[in-house]
C-alpha cells in the first residue's frame, strides 16, 4: 500500500517537535511584546472639566425653570449635569458631584413633582422630620440602612431633592449652595 501526499503531510504535522512549539510561542510573545510597547497609555485617567454653568444654562429652557448650579469651593468635583426624563415622564435636572472627603452629593430638581416621581428619587425613604439648611426647611427622607441622606425642598412649582453619602456638614454645604445657586 503506498502513502499518498496527504498521509504523509498528516504524518509530519503530527512529529512536531517541541522545539517548534516553543519557537512558535516566542514568535507570538514577541509580536505581543512589540505591540504593548508601541501603543501609549496614560498613567492615570484625566480628568474632564464640566461646565455646570453652561449645562444649567442649556437646560433651564426644556424644564422650565432655572435649574440648581450650585458656587461650590474648591475640592468639589462636578461629575454630571444633564437632563433626564425620570419617573412619571417628568424631565428631571440631574447634578452630581464628588464631596472633597470623595463622597457623592447630588441633586435632582423637577416641576410639578409627583409622589411616585420623589419616591424614586429617596430611594422610598420615609419622611422623618425636617431640617434647617440655607435658610429653608427641608424634609428628611434619608434612607439610614444604605447610608444615604436625602433632603427634600417642596417650593412649588419646583422640587429639589438634596441625596448623597457626603458627610453632614459636606451635604449642609452642598444644599445651601443649591439654595444659593437657583
Amino acid at each position: 500500500m503506498t502513502e499518498t501526499e496527504s498521509d504523509v503531510r498528516r504524518r509530519r504535522s503530527l512529529n512536531t517537535t517541541s522545539r517548534d512549539m516553543l519557537l512558535s510561542m516566542a514568535v507570538i510573545v514577541g509580536l505581543i511584546l512589540v505591540f504593548l510597547l508601541l501603543v501609549p497609555r496614560p498613567n492615570q485617567i484625566p480628568e474632564r472639566t464640566l461646565d455646570v454653568s453652561a449645562a444649567a444654562g442649556n437646560a433651564a429652557d426644556e424644564l422650565g425653570f432655572s435649574p440648581a448650579d450650585p458656587t461650590l469651593p474648591e475640592g468639589w468635583t462636578a461629575r454630571t449635569a444633564d437632563v433626564q426624563r425620570a419617573t412619571d415622564g417628568l424631565l428631571t435636572w440631574h447634578l452630581t458631584y464628588t464631596s472633597p472627603s470623595g463622597h457623592y452629593a447630588g441633586v435632582q430638581q423637577t416641576a410639578k413633582a409627583t409622589e411616585d416621581w420623589e419616591d424614586r428619587q429617596v430611594t422610598d425613604g420615609k419622611e422623618n422630620g425636617t431640617v434647617a439648611v440655607g435658610g429653608k426647611t427641608w424634609i428628611v427622607r434619608s434612607r439610614v440602612d444604605r447610608g444615604i441622606t436625602n433632603w427634600v425642598l417642596r417650593e412649588p412649582p419646583v422640587t429639589t431633592v438634596v441625596t448623597g453619602t457626603a458627610t453632614e456638614p459636606e451635604l449642609s454645604l452642598f444644599a445651601t449652595a443649591v439654595v444659593a445657586g437657583r
